[in-house]
């Protein structure tokens, strides 16, 4: 049996106070508004079903999972004390908190936390979340406190899911969504987290109020954040330089060596978990035959030349889909040096020559800076190989709709949001679930997904999540480029604000030193 503590919950707090930095002798000082410039309004603040990074990241505020992580990607617990792991990962039995109350008054138990499972995996629903809860068989409440995930296999993949998979496993009050129905929760988010929504104005200000009962003694300090909607990361940059804002969000890279110069700002970067990433329609059929993907996603493409110019270095060069900051990740450049006239060559075995050249497009939207600016790149190195390659920048609404739905492209570039391993990032590999963004149907994909959600034991789990990454990178059949770290920015009175890499933006802790 593996017993997990709240004691690692004291013990991770002890390394966030010197991780960010402030002084051992201050304490911390209750009150006050931390103004932040935030990149961009939500849709909806319903953990479950509302879309988007950015509803991610506030929603963290909001609500609790059963546990979380700290910076060094342990997990650590939230609303349950500790866990244990039985009959060698088949059986996960939570030890809930007692007397933690929703902000609606009502009670947060272990009924509670069946519900919330239930709900995610009501069809209906359409959460987000639920094929990766879809090796749990029952969800058993013990007790007011205690319940049970008893799963159909063993399985190391349910703690990572509740811990960081977007949000998290975050619990939403039954009575509010009795009260505001289905469509309307998303307007009324009810949890346990520090803060509860004070106000809501579209495209403008997201108001996060303290929670006053909250569960972790004397947190949250703030006693308001304020998100103020900047869609321009050039005037976030300046309004946090004017000190119109106390904290930067997805602060823009081209940005960075100026704040790093500015005495009265901090720029945090914390790991690589996120990817610049290209990917093959491997239903077109000139990505079918594995010569070219690996002429065009392995040999033809100076990844450090990309870092250095388009991510100003800002990054590191990747090949596998599992970024460097992430869990077991493994490097191929060995494997894929940049190399021309090997690129060259494949192609010409593949029938691409001077005579007839391989032509096609690459999508690529403007939202993320970078990517007009790395497909620009690789149009450039690929001309090289004698690749006309013709680049379309669009909208981002309208890439998505073409990269999940009418999927009529032939290669894109995509930059993704953190990850946590490679299991993570299986959803949108697998051909039975998920975006399937590849649109492959490569079972033996499939097989290796299956591996990592039945492996046993952490050396199994890690090994199925190499496995997985060789053949994805022998085949070729999604190109990593670079691994990024997430950008943030503050002023000097921002104390105790824990970095968590892009995963979660969680402000429980932090405080302002002011007079």
């Amino acid at each position: 049996m593996k017993r997990h503590s709240g004691w690692s919950l004291l013990v991770s707090l002890l390394v966030v106070l010197s991780l960010v930095g402030f002084a051992a002798a201050q304490q911390p000082k209750p009150g006050g508004t931390l103004r932040v410039a935030y990149e961009s309004d939500v849709s909806g603040l319903d953990p479950h079903v509302s879309p988007g990074i950015q509803a991610w990241h506030v929603v963290g505020n909001l609500f609790n999972s059963l546990l979380t992580i700290d910076a060094e990607l342990n997990y650590v617990p939230d609303l349950a004390e500790s866990w244990d792991v039985l009959e060698d990962g088949k059986v996960y039995v939570f030890h809930l908190r007692k007397g933690v109350k929703f902000h609606d008054g009502s009670d947060f138990d272990a009924e509670v936390v069946r519900w919330n499972y239930q709900r995610i995996m009501d069809p209906a629903e359409k959460a987000f979340d639920a094929p990766y809860y879809s090796m749990v068989e029952t969800v058993e409440v013990l007790d007011a406190h205690t319940v049970t995930f008893t799963l159909k296999h063993p399985s190391m993949t349910l703690l990572p899911v509740m811990a960081a998979n977007r949000a998290g496993f975050l619990q939403i009050s039954p009575a509010s969504y009795t009260r505001w129905g289905k469509e309307e929760i998303r307007r009324h988010p009810v949890g346990t987290g520090p803060f509860k929504l004070g106000r809501w104005d579209q495209n403008h200000l997201i108001v996060l109020e303290k929670n006053p009962h909250y569960f972790k003694p004397g947190l949250p300090y703030l006693d308001r954040v304020e998100l103020r909607v900047m869609k321009d990361g050039i005037t976030r940059v300046t309004a946090l330089r004017a000190g119109e804002v106390d904290f930067a969000n997805a602060v823009p890279r081209e940005s960075v060596e100026r704040l790093d110069k500015d005495p009265h700002i901090r720029v945090l970067r914390g790991r690589e978990t996120q990817r610049v990433t290209t990917v093959f329609n491997l239903r077109n059929p000139i990505f079918t035959d594995v010569r070219v993907r690996r002429a065009l996603g392995g040999y033809g493409i100076d990844r450090q030349a990309i870092v250095k110019t388009a991510l100003l270095g800002l990054g590191q060069p990747s090949w596998s889909f599992v970024p460097h900051g992430a869990k077991d990740h493994l490097d191929f450049g060995e494997d894929y040096p940049y190399d021309p006239e090997k690129a060259r060559a494949l192609l010409k075995q593949a029938g691409y020559d001077e005579k007839n050249p391989l032509r096609y497009s690459i999508m690529a939207h403007a939202a993320e800076a970078a990517l007009p600016n790395i497909a620009t790149i690789l149009k450039t190195q690929y001309a090289k190989l004698g690749v006309e390659m013709t680049v379309e920048v669009i909208d981002r609404p309208i890439y998505l709709r073409r990269l999940t739905r009418d999927r009529d492209w032939e290669q894109g570039l995509i930059f993704t949001s953190a990850a946590l391993d490679a299991y993570s990032i299986s959803r949108a590999l697998d051909t039975r679930v998920g975006n399937n963004t590849l649109n492959h149907q490569d079972k033996h994909v499939d097989a290796l997904i299956d591996r990592m959600k039945e492996a046993a034991t952490e050396e199994a789990f890690r090994q199925a999540g190499h496995d997985i990454q060789r053949y994805m990178v022998e085949h070729m059949m999604i190109a990593d480029i670079a691994s990024v770290p997430f950008l943030q920015a503050v002023r000097p009175q921002v104390q105790g604000y824990e970095h968590l890499h892009g995963f979660k933006i969680q402000f429980e802790t932090t405080w302002l030193d002011k007079p």
